[in-house]
């Protein structure tokens, strides 16, 4: 194994497997929080909030279908922290949903998969991919075709590689759950060996509790992953490398996210319509808790490349045409703040971009990667999590992912906000 390879994962190894790999989950890190503009200086402002109906769980992402609806996907899933509302105490249907801009359900779908990412083509169909599949649906919500992991091809003669480095990545998580435990069995016993009457309330109420969770979770998962044969970590990792993360259409082909087969990183691998005859277009892409956003704008890919702090737009044999953004404390202008931003992307009706930021705060930029201003800021918890965006086709209304409340954020323009009061 290549010395590249290993100090990329050693150093990465928390962004991505930690997060969307089979083994126990950390808390993602928490962004940096980032001076955004004003309310009041912004053209969009956050006026009320889409919802699905208890029932049907939560919103898991949505896009804006081109006209003047959305095209929603709900489910169960707490993965970016639990829905708050109530629920149900039966299973929660996974589901595409066809809604108006009110959030009016003017037709649903169930799906067979716990959806990651919806797009739409422009003649009306909808593609969906979740865990290791996409499938696709016509206008009227009738399912047209579903494939299994079109991207994912592994030859034979790579299976002994591709297990060596399985092994390598498991000792590699070992060694990271290793430095935790310590670190959380240090702090505990330091709490532990003062007297009682001086701890914190803090301390005596929650933090031992925590810590004590903490240190049992990182042993039991270090056992678990100690008494993994080659076997069962070559299974564990052709079921990662054949997760797909996002969808973008074009008139021709379907622009599939998933995680290089080898390495690290994301990788996009263009088809034809039927999700088939798959290339890799784009490889090394670096990107934080499984978010590696694609969208299509015109003849274009536009790729939110949020570990390196910048959007990357190519053509489609994936070409590089140009790339902007860059990491700032700030985040003003065409800079991003935090431990991974921007999250998201989505076109709008004058042929420029939104990127949206894990704070909430929203920019628009002209194509060729020009900053233009902050559009709004929705009012979400900060922290590294899926922040899908998207226009109005009027350009009278943003939408924000709240996916932590499983909710989506209007933001709308004064005056559109106080005539639908009126």
């Amino acid at each position: 194994m290549n010395a590249e390879f290993l100090v990329r994962v050693a150093v990465d190894l928390a962004r991505i497997w930690f997060y969307d790999g089979t083994i126990p989950s950390v808390e993602p890190p928490q962004a940096v929080a980032q001076a955004a503009a004003a309310p009041s200086q912004t053209a969009f402002q956050e006026s009320r909030s889409i919802s699905v109906a208890p029932e049907h769980g939560s919103v898991l992402g949505f896009v804006a279908d081109g006209t003047d609806a959305l095209l929603v996907i709900s489910g169960g899933s707490v993965r970016y922290g639990a829905f708050t509302g109530s629920r149900p105490a039966g299973p929660i249907a996974n589901r595409v949903v066809w809604m108006t801009a009110a959030g009016e359900e003017r037709q649903a779908t169930e799906l067979p998969m716990i959806p990651r990412g919806v797009n739409h083509a422009g003649d009306g169909m909808v593609y969906v991919v979740g865990e290791t599949s996409v499938a696709w649906y016509d206008r009227d919500g009738k399912l047209v075709g579903q494939r299994e992991a079109p991207h994912f091809i592994l030859p034979e003669q790579d299976h002994e590689a591709f297990t060596e480095e399985a092994v390598e990545r498991r000792d590699l998580s070992i060694s990271a759950y290793e430095r935790q435990l310590k670190q959380y069995e240090d702090t505990l016993k330091a709490i532990e060996d003062k007297p009682e009457d001086e701890r914190t309330p803090y301390e005596n109420e929650s933090q031992i509790t925590i810590l004590t969770r903490q240190v049992e979770s990182r042993k039991s998962a270090i056992e678990s992953r100690q008494a993994m044969t080659p076997k069962q970590l070559f299974d564990e990792a052709v079921g990662a490398a054949k997760q797909l993360y996002r969808v973008a259409v074009s008139k021709d082909h379907v622009f599939l996210v998933g995680r290089e087969t080898f390495g690290y990183g994301y990788a996009v691998w263009r088809c034809d319509r039927d999700c088939e005859n798959p290339e890799k277009i784009i490889s090394g892409l670096s990107g934080c808790c499984g978010q590696m956003d694609l969208q299509v704008l015109g003849e274009q890919l536009v790729v939110a490349e949020n570990s390196r702090h910048r959007v990357v737009v190519a053509d489609f044999a994936g070409e590089t045409v140009t790339t902007f953004g860059s990491r700032e404390r700030t985040g003003t202008g065409d800079g991003f703040s935090g431990c991974c931003n921007p999250m998201n992307t989505c076109s709008t009706p004058d042929g420029g971009l939104l990127t949206s930021e894990s704070n909430g705060c929203i920019k628009r930029f002209a194509a060729d990667g020009t900053f233009q201003e902050v559009v709004g800021t929705a009012a979400v918890q900060s922290g590294c999590k899926n922040s899908t965006v998207g226009m109005a086709a009027d350009g009278s209304r943003v939408y924000y992912l709240d996916v932590r409340k499983g909710t989506i954020r209007v933001l709308e323009k004064p005056d559109v906000a106080l005539a639908q009061k009126g």
